[in-house]
């Protein structure tokens, strides 16, 4: 049940030109239970004196529920909007307020069914959360993970998800670059058509979707088109 939450700031990172995690530690109260795919709404400003509407930004939380008294975020700050700037003016110990936990959609449906989960940019945050809650549950079901970015500067969790690969043999992942470099020997191009390439069975799959609008509509219909079932597909906006 979603409950209002005070924070604090116990660690902040630069992953990337315009990518930054932050670790929340738990304030009041001091733990939270909520199910791997939620998320969580950042209350950034409140409303003013004049009646006007406060600023709220949801946001995936990237740790697993075992995590409870810590939340991690990653954001991405490039719009430079009120909640990007919020976030890059962010320091240890400032304090924060969530209304957690909310959503859910992304959560995995409790079937043997092979999991391809599909992420464009920070899309990617709530699919940290499902896999790592799933091998803390010992499940063995196959997952495989495509991430898409533009180019290798964007890259980050590279060694997290390859730690993750090698411990788990249920599990793999491809990075997409979209503007890859001359030297880049990973996946090119966008992530629809590498799904659409490298997956063999999808019928028998079920289909994770995390990201833009665009790469959302385009993977559902061509999984559609290929006669993958509509609940087998669960789709998430993420901006």
């Amino acid at each position: 049940m979603a409950q209002k939450i005070t924070l604090t700031v116990s660690k902040k990172e630069q992953l990337t030109k315009d990518i930054y995690l932050v670790t929340f530690r738990l304030v009041t109260p001091p733990t939270i239970s909520f199910q791997a795919g939620q998320n969580m709404m950042l209350m950034i400003a409140p409303a003013s004196a004049a009646g006007g509407p406060g600023i709220n930004r949801t946001m995936s939380i990237a740790s697993p529920p075992s995590s409870n008294t810590e939340l991690l975020m990653v954001h991405d700050v490039s719009p430079m909007g009120p909640g990007s700037k919020w976030t890059v003016g962010l320091r240890v110990g400032d304090p924060a307020t969530i209304v957690a936990p909310t959503g859910g959609a992304l959560s995995f449906l409790p079937s043997g069914r092979r999991k391809v989960m599909v992420a464009t940019g920070t899309g990617v945050a709530p699919f940290r959360s499902i896999m790592l809650d799933a091998f803390e549950k010992h499940d063995t079901t196959p997952m495989i993970l495509y991430w898409g970015l533009r180019f290798e500067a964007d890259t980050y969790w590279k060694d997290d998800f390859d730690g993750i690969a090698a411990q788990h043999p249920t599990f793999s992942w491809h990075q997409v670059l979209s503007r890859p470099g001359v030297t880049w020997q990973g996946l090119k191009g966008h992530v629809t058509e590498n799904v659409l390439d490298q997956e063999k069975e999808l019928a028998e799959s079920e289909f994770y979707l995390c990201g833009n609008k665009a790469m959302i509509e385009e993977v559902r219909a061509k999984l559609l088109e290929q006669n993958v079932l509509n609940e087998q597909i669960k789709t998430e906006l993420f901006f």
